[in-house]
């Protein structure tokens, strides 16, 4: 029961840090680039679907 409960949390921590790595590459682009993102919401979103992939096959 107790390995369990480490495994669960090993997998938060997993998908934490992949949630957080991307939030903190996203703060550190140069403005003029994320003025252009801020212009194609269709990239944004590849890139939101990209990260939501990643985090899943990290809890599989």
């Amino acid at each position: 029961m107790l390995e369990s409960i480490f495994f669960e949390l090993q997998e938060l921590l997993w998908g934490l840090g992949i949630v957080s790595f991307a939030i903190v590459v996203l703060l550190m682009l140069p403005k003029k680039f994320s003025d252009k993102l801020g212009q194609h919401p269709v990239i944004l979103t590849f890139m939101f679907f990209s990260i939501l992939y990643a985090i899943i096959k990290v809890f599989n």
